[in-house]
């Protein structure tokens, strides 16, 4: 599996350095009703997500993933398989996520088989809290997902997200 997720972040990566500048983010289905059909599932999945995470529930958020998925935070932690991803779910919506709020929205999503997605999104997170119930403000981000098909519904394989930061060389 683990090589599957690394086959499809590398095409991921060609196709998106093979494509034109100006593309917008749009979906890439086409007109192809089988992309439009995965598609809708794959935003419901989505949708699903930000429910879950609005009711604070570990169940619901883990359930989404594949049963050997990983999840990587913007500060590099990593959970690999449901225990651990719950865990981590678990301890976040615990403490400093405990009162938060979910805005997520998926950008893109291309098909590279038939079982086998990348999403390409936006999130905020509101209500935040550092451990001594400090406000902290909204986090603010991009993921990327790999997701599998498994016997006709779709899962998060591999999650990854990132927070931009400033590079010191760059002149905006």
């Amino acid at each position: 599996m683990r090589i599957v997720i690394q086959a499809a972040f590398v095409a991921a990566a060609l196709a998106i350095a093979a494509a034109p500048a100006a593309v917008s983010a749009q979906s890439n289905v086409g007109g192809i009703r089988s992309d439009i059909v995965n598609e809708d599932a794959v935003r419901a999945l989505y949708s699903e997500f930000t429910a879950a995470w609005n009711r604070h529930d570990p169940d619901g958020l883990v359930a989404l993933f594949t049963i050997d998925g990983d999840h990587v935070d913007p500060d590099g932690r990593q959970a690999e398989g449901r225990e651990e991803i719950k865990a981590t779910f678990m301890k976040q919506h615990a403490t400093v996520f405990r009162a938060t709020t979910l805005s997520l929205t998926v950008d893109d999503v291309w098909f590279l088989g038939t079982d086998v997605a990348l999403v390409d999104g936006t999130y905020a997170i509101d209500g935040v809290q550092d451990p001594s119930g400090n406000a902290i403000p909204p986090r603010k981000g991009y993921l990327t997902a790999v997701l599998l098909n498994e016997r006709g519904a779709w899962r998060i394989a591999a999650s990854r997200l990132m927070i931009p930061a400033p590079l010191p060389w760059r002149e905006e």
